[in-house]
């Protein structure tokens, strides 16, 4: 085999690898999804690698907590049919997202459900077992 060939092929090896590992997994987050009502959003970091929604949320006393969900790039949740002002601050919305393990108000976004009934799914959605949360 040509050494020259042989360099190449192996520098691409090595510059895949990186890619692959440098990308992290999912295992910081539940399983099972949640769904959190009465969300408001406060803002919406549409940026790479990760969209970052913010939201409140009240609880049936009263309170207010503020959540984070990590969701997929831009360019990912434009194939889903996702634009820039799909969500905005101050829109309600229903948020089904899997929860961190370590009971942080962060989250991976499953789904964002609209007032209207749409749903604006992530770009990693998968089939979830939903606990609804008042």
């Amino acid at each position: 085999m040509n050494h020259p060939r042989l360099l190449y092929f192996a520098a691409m090896l090595a510059v895949m690898g990186a890619a692959v590992s440098a990308h992290h997994s999912d295992a910081a987050y539940e399983t099972r999804s949640i769904v959190l009502k009465s969300a408001t959003m406060t803002g919406v970091v549409w940026a790479n690698p990760h969209t970052l929604l913010t939201f409140t949320v009240k609880d049936t006393s009263g309170g207010v907590t503020t959540w984070t969900a990590e969701s997929g790039s831009p360019s990912a949740l434009t194939r889903m049919g996702w634009n820039r002002n799909s969500v905005k601050a101050g829109d309600a919305a229903a948020i089904e997202l899997f929860p961190a393990r370590n009971g942080s108000k962060v989250g991976r976004l499953a789904k964002v459900i609209l007032p209207d009934g749409r749903e604006l799914l992530d770009s990693l959605s998968t089939a979830s077992r939903v606990i609804p949360v008042p």
